[in-house]
């Protein structure tokens, strides 16, 4: 896929300002306070946003070669982040992250142990954010993405100047001056106006949280990550029964058809939708029937599982075209959508999940330190809504594909090469297109 030199700035700034949150988040969790971890003014760590750049010009030529692009991953982002090193020292005659615990730059393992990280970290981004990233930068107007990345461009080297003369204690213009004093105490204000903003939000919204990090005694009880049923705990529920619901369609394809079978609902990660989002809604309508008895539990399950595989059902062919899963050949079927052994399945999950699974899992997700866990959770719904949306991009673009329907901009193109017929049929072997 090639890209312009526009694109390829917007995809620069962008990831540098991701990469800046990022840092500033984990200096924010560690010390408790806005911390600036860019070099420059702007809020933009460069190092991040070049070294993504070079992995979107380089990884196109070697498709296919996956142990080539995995040592690829590694030595750009290494060898930016080295080089950003020595760009501090030549600057400021000192390594500006000589003392951090993982430093890139250090000799010690924990060098070899970020390199890996951000190697990751890269790979994730590419994979889940950039396409994404791709299709709202193709739909801004040629003529705004040209202004936009020339007005930022012109900032970068401007705030770059400004750095360059002070720590070179050269005079600087007093337009200059100017400039860099504004933009450095904009970036405080803001900085600081965010950082006293996000922690005044969370004291107010759980007010023993910072008894809770610091395991006070006798105030360690009084407030803990997604206690009793909330929307934190539905979140991690649903990823927790995504993951275990795409590995027991897998042992039980194996078992019955002896092939390994991929029974992913995304593009990416062995995610089952359907098995996520029904853990997460049984929960939530059957938590009340726990002191029940087990038959209510089970007819709950019976009737609720068996009605949502069937909304599921109807909801794909609706929307996308395509079936998933079709039970006409099976005994008591309803439509081909849903069955009754399917039903009594749910039936005794329901009962397992609730009697069960559900209230150790609870008490394990209560133990997760409470900012770690609000940063994980919300981490995590971010990315699958990327996954989501570009598999629901590359299906689309599938089931045009069939009908003869040929790609009529940069976003067709962009997913026709990236997701072609061959690895959508490999993720979705089950697939089946509606006949309009």
């Amino acid at each position: 896929m090639e890209y312009t030199i526009y694109e390829l700035l917007f995809f620069l700034f962008f990831y540098s300002f991701l990469g800046w949150c990022i840092e500033v988040v984990y200096m924010a969790v560690r010390t408790g306070r806005f911390c600036n971890r860019g070099f420059l003014n702007l809020p933009l760590c460069l190092t991040y946003g070049i070294a993504m750049d070079l992995l979107l010009v380089v990884l196109p030529t070697l498709e296919g070669a996956y142990f080539l692009q995995m040592v690829v991953y590694l030595v750009i982002t290494s060898v930016c982040a080295q080089m950003a090193d020595e760009v501090s020292v030549r600057l400021t005659g000192r390594r500006l992250w000589e003392n951090e615990k993982w430093s890139v730059y250090s000799g010690r393992a924990g060098g070899l142990f970020c390199s890996l990280l951000m190697s990751v970290i890269a790979l994730v981004v590419l994979l889940l954010i950039h396409p994404v990233l791709f299709l709202l930068c193709q739909m801004l107007p040629k003529l705004v993405l040209k202004i936009m990345t020339l007005a930022v461009l012109i900032l970068l080297l401007l705030d770059f100047s400004t750095i360059l003369y002070t720590v070179k204690k050269s005079p600087l213009p007093e337009g200059v001056q100017s400039l860099s004093r504004e933009l450095g105490e904009q970036k405080r204000s803001f900085g600081n106006w965010l950082s006293g903003h996000i922690w005044h939000r969370i004291q107010k919204a759980y007010p023993n949280l910072k008894a809770a990090e610091q395991g006070k005694e006798g105030q360690q009880e009084d407030y803990r990550f997604a206690k009793g049923l909330c929307l934190d705990k539905l979140i991690w529920i649903f990823f927790i029964s995504a993951l275990g619901g795409d590995f027991i369609e897998t042992v039980y394809v194996k078992l019955t058809a002896g092939i390994w079978m991929s029974r992913s609902s995304v593009l990416y990660g062995t995610f089952s939708i359907v098995w996520g989002v029904g853990a997460a809604l049984l929960t939530l309508l059957l938590h009340r029937l726990s002191d029940k008895e087990d038959r209510y539990i089970f007819l709950g399950g019976f009737f609720l599982g068996g009605t949502y595989e069937y909304m599921c059902s109807i909801f794909t062919e609706v929307f996308f075209g395509t079936t998933f899963w079709d039970y006409s050949d099976m005994a008591f079927n309803i439509g081909g959508r849903t069955n009754l052994l399917f039903c009594i399945f749910w039936g005794i999950l329901s009962l397992v999940w609730v009697k069960i699974c559900y209230p150790h899992i609870s008490k394990w997700i209560e133990r997760i330190p409470p900012v770690t866990g609000k940063i994980l959770t919300w981490t995590c719904v971010a990315l699958m809504a990327c996954d989501i949306v570009i598999s629901a991009m590359a299906m689309i673009r599938y089931v045009e594909r069939s009908q003869g329907i040929l790609a009529e901009n940069a976003v067709d193109q962009f997913v026709d090469y990236q997701y072609p017929d061959s690895f959508i049929e490999w993720i979705w072997p089950n697939l089946r297109i509606e006949q309009p």
